[in-house]
């Protein structure tokens, strides 16, 4: 099967495609269908409102086996079809960190995050969640197993392999890195289907796109999300009484809040810049596989 997904690099449009009308619209269509049997089988064994126990990480991953499913047919296609006409595989450049040592890269994963969710703190202070989003967000950030499985080990499995190591990976084939990478964080902030996380969410996943860029490890982004959501998980737990869109800055204070702000700005800032000298430089895919191959044909 593994194979198959060489011989696929999906463009910007068809990855608007995957996010939009499969994902979003088409998941959303099948996930309600399947609910619908499965309770009429069993009776409130899955709820789509309010959803929470194992409802929460089973309704979350039925859209992806519907997205996966259709991404393995694309690649099992243009797989036969490359073989009937002697294509090659399109380049997979393998996971690299280059002079970054492993260790000091696993200690960096979580200073990037929290660094950020600091500096990204004011913007989700200005947005105002209304009450029945806070109400979602409280089901979301429930202490319990079935939410941890679907937010912290779910989420970052199965949208870093749609963003990043399907989205992302065909379109720096087709497109400027950081063309890609800014596309990639807008379908990441579009799937959330809500301000209050799309827009952290495009900051986030510009972050994801440049270190998957620069790696190409689908392991460090799933390790950078799965940091992020759990940190949300964990503040969760640790403070059950406080609001789902609770600011650091009213938690701690101005002045404890405006010291963490700077000193995250500069721990963020060289943190980047040692990441952007020591690891390894991204692989030059600019022009587009197909062109070179019809290049060489010629």
């Amino acid at each position: 099967m593994r194979k198959y997904f060489d011989y696929y690099r999906p463009k910007l449009g068809e990855s608007w495609l995957i996010m939009l009308a499969i994902l979003l619209v088409g998941g959303t269509i099948i996930t309600a269908s399947l609910v619908f049997i499965i309770n009429l089988i069993r009776p409130g064994a899955l709820s789509l409102t309010g959803a929470s126990g194992w409802s929460t990480p089973v309704i979350y991953v039925i859209p992806f086996i519907f997205v996966f499913f259709y991404v393995y047919l694309r690649a099992r296609n243009n797989y036969h079809q490359a073989l009937g006409q002697s294509t090659p595989p399109y380049p997979n450049p393998g996971a690299r960190l280059g002079r970054v040592p492993l260790p000091v890269f696993i200690l960096i994963l979580p200073v990037l995050i929290v660094t950020l969710s600091v500096i990204m703190d004011p913007l989700t202070d200005w947005l105002e969640m209304p009450e029945f989003m806070k109400e979602i967000f409280a089901k979301m950030s429930e202490n319990n197993l079935p939410t941890f499985v679907a937010v912290v080990v779910a989420a970052p499995i199965l949208e870093e392999w749609l963003l990043r190591n399907v989205a992302l990976k065909g379109m720096l084939q087709h497109m400027a890195p950081w063309k890609a990478i800014a596309w990639s964080a807008l379908m990441f902030g579009v799937i959330h289907a809500n301000p209050w996380q799309a827009i952290p969410a495009f900051l986030v996943g510009c972050l994801l796109g440049w270190i998957y860029y620069r790696t190409r490890s689908y392991w460090s982004c799933v390790a950078l999300h799965a940091i992020n959501n759990g940190l949300s998980f964990l503040l969760a737990g640790l403070f059950p009484q406080i609001s789902a869109d609770a600011s650091l800055r009213s938690l701690i204070g101005n002045n404890f809040f405006y010291i963490a702000l700077a000193a995250s700005v500069i721990l963020l800032g060289l943190t980047l810049l040692y990441l952007n000298k020591k690891l390894a430089s991204g692989p030059q895919l600019n022009i587009t596989y197909e062109q070179q191959h019809e290049s060489v044909s010629s």
